[in-house]
């Protein structure tokens, strides 16, 4: 079978695209247009070592090197994201190969595998239908975790420099509150205990405005935050006013 480089590079390329889009389902993040781009390319011109080497150990390292280099693209130096973003590209990669040789069996296409890098004689029709379908689970796993989690009541645990506290959530869409500076959502929280683990860190004031009035609250950045077994990027918002709880948008589950 003949390995044309044009498509195969064009073919990764969009193949890597939806790689990236299933991973934003599994991080929950939405990353730049020009940072998919940019990883997506980088996705498309590694497939041409299917050409360099027929060793399974060399192609297994390039491959893994490839994958860790679109995540740090895509997550820049934050070395945890880094690892978990390369840790759902690889699940991403072994779910599409998967449907690839399934496919492959039932319709007999032919296939080259040099290393652990598979070229699939496929139709476009074909390629399209296993890079929805892997896209599909992945977001179908995103959908049904997310209504799952966004159940009245949840488990909201907070760890600051000095401890972590565990608080009483409650999913409320009225929670809009956003903080532009570090781009991210604010999980409104009332608690003596995190006031006193956040001790005399630093924090910024954010305007908020509510049915009963409006003011500023006090927006510290955690060291993490998990939402019944589920980790989300947010930044705490302190308020005095009622309970000891934590009141969060369902939206950042997703």
């Amino acid at each position: 079978m003949d390995v044309y480089i044009d498509i195969l590079i064009l073919t990764n390329v969009y193949v890597t695209y939806f790689f990236i889009k299933a991973v934003e389902k599994t991080v929950h993040k939405k990353y730049r247009a020009a940072k998919v781009l940019t990883a997506s390319l980088i996705g498309g011109v590694s497939s041409m070592q299917i050409l360099l080497t027929g060793s399974l150990i060399l192609s297994g390292a390039i491959k893994i090197l490839t994958l860790f280099l679109i995540s740090m693209v895509l997550e820049g130096m934050k070395i945890k994201a880094v690892l978990k973003a390369c840790a759902a590209m690889v699940s991403v990669n072994l779910l599409f190969i998967g449907l690839c040789f399934v496919l492959w069996k039932v319709f007999g296409r032919a296939v080259i595998v040099i290393g652990v890098t598979v070229y699939f004689d496929i139709s476009l029709l074909m390629l399209a239908v296993i890079t929805i379908l892997t896209y599909a689970v992945f977001w179908l796993h995103d959908y049904l975790s997310f209504r799952c989690a966004s159940k009245r009541g949840a488990r909201v645990c907070v760890k600051t420099d000095f401890d972590e506290v565990v608080l009483d959530g409650i999913s409320d869409t009225g929670n809009s509150l956003y903080d532009f500076f570090a781009q991210k959502s604010v999980v409104v929280c009332c608690s003596q205990e995190l006031e006193k683990a956040f001790g005399s860190k630093r924090f910024k004031l954010l305007p908020y405005k509510t049915v009963n009035g409006s003011g500023m609250i006090r927006v510290y950045t955690p060291k993490s935050v998990r939402i019944d077994n589920k980790q989300v990027d947010v930044n705490i918002g302190m308020t005095n006013l009622g309970e000891p709880r934590a009141i969060f948008n369902p939206n950042i589950l997703r």
